[in-house]
């Protein structure tokens, strides 16, 4: 299980860095520019994910005292949220 969490955290990493990248990228562009800063905000609901993501939490929190195993979860759920939050600059709109 330790390698598996190494494998797919190293892939996360270098696509959370991709994803931070491109976002960085996207600032620069737009900071240059000299666009005024858009006053519309996104409708991208994510309070459903955001509900699913605490409760994933308090299962593997709980998880954890019930059976060793899960000790093993807590490491997987921050790499899915480490991705998620690279998707996210994927997600965004190019600039310019």
């Amino acid at each position: 299980m330790y390698a598996l969490i190494t494998i797919v955290g190293s892939v996360v990493t270098i696509f959370f860095l991709a994803g931070f990248w491109r976002g960085l990228q996207n600032a620069v562009a737009e900071y240059r520019s000299g666009a005024a800063e858009p006053s519309t905000v996104p409708d991208y609901r994510y309070g459903g994910i955001a509900a699913l993501s605490v409760v994933a939490s308090a299962v593997i929190i709980a998880g954890a005292g019930i059976s060793p195993v899960m000790i093993y979860a807590g490491p997987l759920l921050a790499i899915v949220t480490a991705a998620g939050c690279g998707l996210a600059f994927f997600i965004e709109g190019k600039a310019g």
